[in-house]
């Protein structure tokens, strides 16, 4: 069962932002020299704003259902720093999902089982597998422990195709 670990969304707003009044307003610091975006975190949903001057927002939440829960706290944001705005348009622009195949596996075997043009596996430099499945772009990081880790997807769905096609692969085999 694939669980979701991470959800990445952004925002545009389409108009350039102030960060320095937005961070005043927001009593959050702002240090454009060290990072030129500004960081605001939420407590309901969890959640972690980034605005940057282009008038993006970039937000980390831990699951998909905080979507719904996250843009009425959004929208009380905008009200607090004076941001009129129309409909602002969200897209989810990253999933991370974990799951566990059950049991331990031989990484080398299963890199030329998959076919090494899809993957990267270096176990000087990394101890997982890298698995990429371009019809779902979806990346999968493999490790010997039987554990998966699920990025690059945008859509639920895709990640569970992604992690059956691996599945499928290494049960035929």
């Amino acid at each position: 069962m694939l669980k979701v670990v991470n959800v990445v969304i952004t925002a545009d707003l389409c108009i350039p932002l102030d960060l320095a009044d937005i961070a005043v307003k927001l009593d959050i610091p702002y240090n454009p020299r060290k990072f030129d975006g500004l960081v605001y975190r939420a407590d309901s949903p969890r959640s972690t704003m980034i605005f940057l001057k282009n008038g993006k927002i970039v937000c980390n939440l831990k699951k998909l259902e905080d979507i719904k829960k996250w843009q009425p706290v959004f929208e009380d944001t905008l009200k607090i720093v004076n941001i009129e705005h129309g409909r602002v348009k969200i897209e989810v622009q990253n999933i991370v999902s974990t799951t566990d195949l059950g049991n331990t596996l031989d990484l080398t075997h299963l890199a030329v089982l998959l076919g090494l043009e899809n993957v990267e596996y270096n176990p000087e430099s990394f101890v997982g597998l890298v698995y990429r499945v371009p019809e779902y772009n979806a990346t999968l990081m493999i490790f010997r422990t039987g554990k998966v880790n699920i990025l690059g997807t945008k859509k639920p769905g895709d990640a569970e195709h992604a992690f059956n096609k691996l599945r499928s692969i290494i049960n035929n085999d």
